[in-house]
């Protein structure tokens, strides 16, 4: 349920920000802010939507995070730096980059954490090598931001 609603909010958006006028009046905001007010648009309505739809999408994460991991305070805290590592690797201001990026990083989270200690436990004892094993998990992330900032510093897609 969880893939099958963030695939939907990622096709929702797509389709909100590139095929409607309120996406158009979106993307021109973000460009020339000056000239969209200068055109009549109010910008700050324009804005003050765009935030009410940010909280509504957070609400809905928390929600379906609440249902997977414990509720409480600060839980958001801990995922704010893989969030940073996404958009960098994805490319800042690239929603394709953002989707795609979010999906390298997972993968390749997810598969270090999954194959990576039972590749060390044929040279080390069993919990040393799922302690080994998760924290060169978690630092493959890094190392695969490293790698995508070393051949294209401005992230896969450059807005």
């Amino acid at each position: 349920a969880i893939i099958i609603a963030g695939l939907t909010v990622a096709l929702l958006l797509w389709w909100l920000i590139a095929k409607t006028r309120f996406g158009m009046l979106l993307r021109a905001g973000a460009s020339n802010r000056p000239m969209l007010r200068l055109l009549g648009v109010r910008a700050g309505l324009l804005y003050l939507a765009v935030f009410a739809l940010g909280a509504g999408l957070a609400a809905l994460a928390g929600g379906f995070a609440g249902s997977v991991l414990g509720v409480r305070i600060g839980m958001g805290e801990e995922i704010l730096i893989l969030t940073f590592v996404v958009i960098v690797v994805g490319g800042i201001g690239s929603i394709k980059g953002a989707f795609l990026g979010a999906l390298i990083i997972g993968m390749v989270d997810t598969l270090g954490r999954a194959f990576l200690p039972g590749l060390l436990a044929a040279t080390l004892t069993g919990p040393a090598a799922d302690a080994l094993g998760a924290s060169l998990a978690s630092i493959s992330i890094y190392l695969v931001m490293a790698l995508i900032l070393a051949l294209r510093p401005r992230g896969l897609f450059v807005r």
